[in-house]
């Protein structure tokens, strides 16, 4: 008995000591970096311990040197962590320690996972591979990482003292391409070196294309660099060899030289498109420059500057000069085209109490035709854009100051507002006190203050950059006090506002009139008049005083089903009309006067006429003073119809609304002090939805009531008792516009929005649209999930101001299908009715190619008549990997 419990005592005593003691002592430093797998080692050897599903951690391992005899310190800077599925063995004879299955090994920034790894502590070495599953496939390969650097390999071994490592067949990921190498070296100063590499941007396990490197130098996170070097096509070696190469490998921005495209037009010659340099400016901004030149005499270059400051702003700015011209041509007519664009924004968070935005699309209309490469330019007949700033000050003063600019490519005429400022005081209730109910009539009296400055050019595009467009510009300031009296209202629904307003104006010149020696010729109620605009400010004010009324009742009108087993509940009609009638009286005897008369001498036909005229009648702001009494009545209807409906299927008795008509409004102007043209034109317009609201409608017309003379000029008399018709029709419009698409194949409906790196290339959309390669498809997202989309747009137009009718009649569609998940086949057209002419038409056909894309885009007739086709790697690195074969609209002229 005694002997059994001296060997059980024994036995654990040993346990003890070898767990508590010599483990730690055996375990010196475990930082694993790449090493060639080792032989399992025999467990029969009697110094192995073997402990299952362990996790140590250590600080200090103190080691007996078997070699000298000595002991040994080695300091950690971190704890080692590691752990395995299966179990940990040492050899203490053999100093090695051995982790079995999802071996998982952490020290400082550095990882590594294996199904076997091994430690040598007598060299400092560390091992590590797969093993073999029931197959004979390897499994478990080895994954080391160190800080942003991540591989896959079969073997890798490491060497703790020199600091260098050998692996075999290598996977790691390069920036944006990936290094295979079936033998890797790796340096003390973090260098790899690779021996039978191949570098590709395709993700695949077996790549479809690579770069073969003979060797090659790899620099983590700047560059790589290699000897001889050839593409590889499907393991089909291509005939594209390069005696060197190099392959940016970092995640920073650097300066660097763009390749220019060359090629040949037959209009404007051989060209270099599109060459440069990317320069970084710093940490928040960088630029572009890009320069063109064709052999016969075209010209032109581009800049691009990108800028990004986190929690502030962002924004992108493009500039774009072309000097189009053919020298050897007298037939083409030269231009000087020019785009630019600019798009600014600030985080909402940057600061509450200011923004500051930009929107800019200003180019000229040769610009459109000759250079853009973007439909939508071409389609595209008004644009405009805006630079606006708002400055507030506590809840009651408000500054905002805009440049605004607006064109029409068909008429080319440019309106320009540069600067435009307005100021405004927020009502104040200067007689309400703290503790007042509101109720008192002094109560409800507030004051405000609104003022705004501005300046006008109306031009053709040609003229825009003239002394004489600065000379025309319209400009004036603006400002006025109203004091009102907050709505008094009587049965509800009536409003009664007394208003006392000082208005004033300031203006940089003003108009006289005077008879020409012609003057004598007076037709139509127009004189030959010479108008002389005398340059000098002035200022001109008035004191003003006015009662509103206003009815504005809500009738109802319902309709109730009278079947149980309908589905319409009930229809509801709403009708809102409105009546408001607003008077001022004469204050011109207290009010300075801005009125002046001209006398036309009497001809064979006509007596003589004085008129009377304004000196301010040709300034933006017009007159603030009115001759005479003033006033309007305004008379309008809104409508809207709705209707209830029963759920289709019988099962649940859930009801909804359904709108009929969104608005069905009429409106209306009665000017009793008018000298002529009493009643204003009747505005009509309607808008509804149809189809579960995928179809938006609307629709509207003008109504002129009074009649036409034999020249097409308005006259005063109303049409009723020229031709026993109440109202000429002078506009009227119907559009229609949906959008079906078939639903995604298992995917979410919303996509998260993911914002985009204003740095790079693909990103830029201007960029793109100027490179003709990619023409009708730059920048564009290919959503393979959606089978088919379809949108329409159909448009009617109609107007006889006068004599003349104009018609315009369209209809446009564009839509794609997606034939396989890999196969999608675009179309955009339309047709104009009036020319019976086809639009503008593109077809594109893009082909998932998995690391590479191919684009088919072609333009089958018009003078854009052109094609392109294009088939390119997808990775931005290897974005000039590509062959593009096309044909230039720019032939076509």
């Amino acid at each position: 008995m005694f002997s059994l419990n001296t060997q059980h005592i024994i036995y654990h005593l040993s346990t003890y000591i070898i767990r508590r003691l010599l483990l730690p002592g055996l375990i010196l430093i475990l930082i694993f970096i790449p090493a060639t797998a080792q032989e399992i080692p025999d467990t029969t050897d009697q110094s192995l311990t073997v402990i299952t599903d362990t996790i140590i951690s250590i600080n200090d391992s103190l080691v007996a040197d078997t070699a000298a005899g000595s002991k040994k310190k080695t300091q950690l800077e971190a704890e080692i962590q590691y752990s395995s599925d299966d179990s940990m063995s040492m050899s203490i004879s053999g100093q090695r320690v051995y982790l079995y299955k999802n071996a998982v090994v952490n020290y400082q920034d550095i990882g590594l996972k294996a199904d076997y790894v091994e430690f040598n502590m007598l060299d400092h070495t560390v091992s590590a591979n797969g093993v073999p599953d029931s197959s004979g496939a390897l499994v478990g390969k080895p994954v080391f990482s160190q800080g942003s650097e991540e591989f896959d390999s079969d073997t890798m071994k490491y060497n703790f003292d020199s600091r260098k490592g050998i692996i075999k067949y290598i996977v790691t990921k390069q920036g944006d391409g990936y290094l295979h190498s079936e033998r890797t070296k790796r340096l003390s100063d973090g260098e790899i070196h690779v021996a039978k590499g191949k570098y590709t941007t395709c993700d695949a396990p077996h790549p479809h294309f690579y770069i073969r490197l003979t060797k090659a130098i790899v620099i983590p996170e700047k560059k790589i660099v290699s000897g001889p070097a050839y593409m590889v096509l499907e393991d089909i070696p291509l005939p594209l060899a390069l005696p060197f190469g190099f392959f940016p490998n970092t995640s920073t921005r650097s300066s660097g030289l763009i390749i220019p495209v060359y090629g040949e037009e037959q209009t404007r010659g051989f060209f270099l498109r599109d060459g440069g340099w990317y320069f970084v400016l710093g940490e928040h901004i960088d630029l572009t420059i890009l320069g063109s030149l064709y052999s016969r005499g075209t010209w032109g270059i581009k800049g691009n500057s990108t800028y990004r400051k986190r929690y502030k702003f962002k924004g992108d700015f493009n500039i774009d000069y072309v000097s189009n011209k053919v020298k050897d041509d007298p037939k083409f007519t030269p231009t000087k085209d020019f785009k630019i664009l600019w798009s600014h924004s600030q985080d909402a968070k940057a600061n509450p109490n200011q923004k500051f935005t930009a929107s800019v699309n200003l180019s000229s209309t040769s610009y459109d035709r000759r250079q853009s490469y973007n439909v939508n330019d071409v389609l595209t007949n008004t644009k405009s854009s805006r630079i606006s700033y708002y400055r507030q000050w506590g809840n009651q003063f408000n500054l905002t100051a805009n440049l605004q600019e607006s064109q029409n490519s068909k008429s080319r005429m440019i309106n320009l507002g540069l600067p435009n400022l307005v100021f405004n005081m927020n009502r104040i209730y200067p007689f309400r006190g703290k503790d007042s109910d509101g109720k008192k009539w002094l109560d409800k009296v507030q004051v405000s203050y609104n003022s705004k400055l501005e300046n006008r050019i109306f031009t053709p595009d040609s003229t825009l950059f003239t002394k004489q467009t600065l000379k025309d510009m319209k400009n004036g300031f603006s400002h006025s006090i109203p004091i009102s009296m907050q709505g008094i209202k009587l049965l509800k629904f009536i409003n009664i506002t007394p208003t006392l307003a000082y208005n004033g104006v300031l203006y940089s010149d003003y108009t006289t009139r005077r008879n020409t020696p012609d003057s004598s010729i007076y037709l139509n109620g127009s004189s030959d008049t010479d108008i002389d605009t005398v340059r000098k400010f002035s200022y001109a004010h008035s004191l003003s005083t006015a009662l509103s009324v206003s009815v504005s009742p809500k009738l109802y009108g319902m309709y109730m089903s009278k079947k149980p087993d309908s589905r319409v509940i009930a229809v509801r009609h709403v009708m809102t009309p409105n009546a408001s009638f607003s008077f001022m009286p004469d204050m011109s005897s207290i009010m300075p006067d801005y009125y002046r008369s001209i006398t036309y001498p009497h001809s064979i036909t006509k007596p003589s006429i004085t008129e009377e005229y304004s000196i301010y009648e040709n300034n933006i702001y017009g007159t603030p003073t009115v001759n005479g009494r003033s006033g309007s009545v305004g008379l309008s209807l809104n409508n809207t119809l709705e209707m209830k409906v029963r759920a289709k299927t019988d099962s649940t008795t859930e009801e909804k609304k359904v709108s009929l008509l969104d608005n069905f409004n009429f409106g209306t102007s009665y000017n009793p002090f008018a000298k002529s043209f009493h009643w204003s034109p009747v505005n009509f317009t309607g808008a509804t939805k149809l189809f579960n609201k995928q179809m938006d409608v609307r629709f509207g017309a003008t109504f002129d009531p009074y009649a036409l003379d034999s020249t097409g000029r308005k006259i005063d008399r109303y049409l009723i008792r020229e031709n026993h018709k109440l109202f000429r029709t002078t506009t009227a419009y119907i559009d229609f516009g949906f959008n079906l698409k078939s639903p995604s194949r298992g995917k979410s409906e919303k996509e998260p929005e993911i914002e985009p790196d204003p740095y790079m290339d693909e990103t830029n959309p201007t960029l793109d649209l100027l490179n003709e390669s990619t023409a009708y498809a730059s920048g564009a997202y290919v959503d393979f999930d959606i089978p088919w989309s379809l949108n329409v747009d159909y448009g009617w137009r109609f107007s006889k101001q006068s004599l003349n009718t104009v018609y315009t009649h369209t209809v446009r569609l564009s839509g794609d299908v997606s034939i396989t998940p890999k196969w999608k086949v675009g179309i955009t057209s339309g047709y104009d009715f009036v020319s019976k002419q086809v639009t503008l038409t593109n077809i594109s056909v893009h082909r998932d190619l998995h690391c590479w894309e191919m684009r088919f885009n072609v333009v089958p007739f018009g003078e854009r008549r052109s094609y392109s086709f294009t088939i390119n790697a997808k990775s931005s690195i290897l974005r000039d990997v590509k062959y593009n074969k096309a044909k230039s609209w720019h032939d076509n002229f």
